[in-house]
Order: structure tokens, then sequence, then C-alpha cells
């Protein structure tokens, strides 16, 4: 079986970062280690949990398989459109083309949708893997790319909301959708 679709989604387990003691988010954050690509300008998983927790507290995770940390995934308010929010996830190498991205975004993306939540994906212009895995999850979508003013990146930008653009056919997990789907209804978020 394809590794990139054999992944059991019911031991994917979100932890919401705030509610993690400091030598598990230390844990989490070394698990990273340094980022390929800095995210919302942290160079190390730790400086990306530390930024998750300032921006996001509510809607940030650490994702754990099989009781180990394995990334962090957060959506966090999209500061070149306001309204609007982003996905963010980053994964450890050895939890890499295991589908554990593609379980999450699918259910975030699903969760949004039912929500009405405007939700993106903004991936740096160089980042192929990340660019490559987004794309894998649409049957057709066309990013665009745009010169990000509050990150100073050039970036390709994916409207995961956009109800034309259809997900790919793939498991679903419904108890990620509902977690996600009742963040995403909080007034706050909703708000932002």
């Amino acid at each position: 079986m394809n590794p990139r679709t054999s992944l059991d989604p019911v031991t994917v387990d979100l932890r919401l970062l705030s509610s993690l003691d400091v030598a598990t988010l230390d844990t989490v954050g070394g698990t990273l280690g340094e980022l390929d690509y800095p995210v919302a300008g942290a160079p190390t998983g730790r400086a990306l949990v530390d930024s998750y927790l300032r921006r996001a507290p509510d809607s940030a995770w650490a994702l754990f398989r099989g009781g180990a940390p394995a990334g962090v995934f957060a959506v966090v308010p999209y500061l070149e459109l306001a309204g609007t929010m982003q996905t963010s996830t980053y994964l450890a190498h050895a939890a890499r083309g295991t589908g554990l991205n593609t379980a999450v975004k699918r259910a975030a993306i699903t969760a949004a949708r039912t929500g009405s939540l405007p939700l993106y994906s903004s991936v740096h212009h160089a980042n192929t893997r990340s660019l490559a895995a987004t794309r894998r999850l649409f049957v057709s979508i066309e990013p665009v790319q745009v010169a990000e003013r509050m990150t100073g990146r050039l970036a390709w930008r994916f409207e995961l909301s956009d109800p034309w653009a259809q997900l790919t056919n793939g498991p679903v997990h419904q108890g990620l959708i509902d977690q996600l789907g009742a963040t995403f209804r909080r007034p706050a978020l909703q708000a932002a």
C-alpha cells in the first residue's frame, strides 16, 4: 500500500499546545529540530512552538502518533488577507510521507468549509515538498504566487476553503473534523 494513503487516522492525536507542560513542549520542539524553511520567522521547532502559542493559543496543536510527537499544526490569522485564517503544519522528518499532513489538512479543509471559515495555505515559493503535498490534496487547484508584505517572502497562496477546489478521494477522520470544527466555531477565531 502506498505510504501516502496508509495512515490509520485513528492514531493521529491532536493535543492543544497550550495544554502541554514545558517538558512536553520542549520534546515536541526538539523532535522538529532545525526547520528546513523558517515558519513565522522561527528557525527551530521550539521557536515555532512558542510562535504558535503567542499567535494562536486556542488553535495550535502538537501532533502525536503512537504516543510520540510527530509535528505541529496551527490555524493562525493570515495577516496578508484581513478576516482570514491560514494553516501551518510542520512535521518531524520521520513523519513526512506517512499521510499525517494529508489527514490533518483534509480534516481542517472539511471543517473550514462546513463552518464557512475562509482558510488559506501559504507556501514558501522554494518549498517544493509542501507545494506538492498541498497540490496532492486536490483534483485541481491553481495557487497564486504572491509577494507577502508581512513576511517579506515570495509564496504560493492556496484558497483551501474554495468550494470549487475539489478534494481528492481519501480517508476522512470524522473525529479530527469534529475537533477542528469545534475550534473554528469559537467566536475568537470567527472574528479574526
